[in-house]
């Protein structure tokens, strides 16, 4: 058999090969890689790329649990939905100006990523922009960013981009990611 005739079916074949294993899939949110069966967040891995190379954090300040103001953040969560709230452990908490971004777990709930604005000296949780849950099939950093970016557009930007999100915590085992 000829090189280029040899080359031309080894193409081919490498083309047919690839289609049967690899798919885009249509989601709710968007479009997902599925190669094999298994989904892959190709664009909030590009995305959570970029934000990491991009990202500017010296306006916002990380604020340890044992901190009065972590502490007041921590007691508005804990009545938000009693009587499982009560329990509320702060993971981490950012602020920005008189917005904070608060991780929180709890005994019985689901964890959770909470936008809070401070009026008139009192912490104030922004009810629409509360991540509770699985991002699943989704990368949840880039996927929880932009629900809570949708519900509260003007919470600062770069409070949003600073908080670093746990992956293990906010998805499913069984969905991808790419390296």
């Amino acid at each position: 058999m000829k090189r280029h005739v040899a080359a031309t079916v080894l193409g081919v074949l490498g083309f047919f090969i690839v289609d049967s294993h690899v798919h885009w899939v249509q989601h709710d949110n968007g479009a997902l890689l599925e190669v094999t069966g298994r989904s892959f967040d190709v664009k909030g891995w590009l995305s959570e790329h970029w934000r990491q190379a991009g990202q500017d954090c010296r306006a916002v300040q990380t604020v340890p649990n044992e901190d009065p103001m972590a502490q007041a953040v921590l007691a508005v969560i804990a009545q938000h939905s009693p009587p499982h709230s009560l329990q509320a452990e702060l993971v981490q908490l950012r602020v920005q100006g008189d917005w904070a971004m608060a991780d929180v777990q709890f005994k019985l709930l689901n964890p959770s990523i909470v936008l809070l604005r401070q009026l008139e000296g009192a912490w104030h949780i922004q009810d629409r922009a509360l991540w509770s849950g699985s991002a699943a099939p989704w990368l949840p950093a880039d996927f929880v960013r932009r629900y809570l970016q949708d519900r509260a557009p003007q919470a600062p930007q770069a409070l949003l981009n600073c908080m670093p999100i746990d992956a293990r915590r906010f998805a499913l085992a069984n969905v991808g990611a790419l390296p």
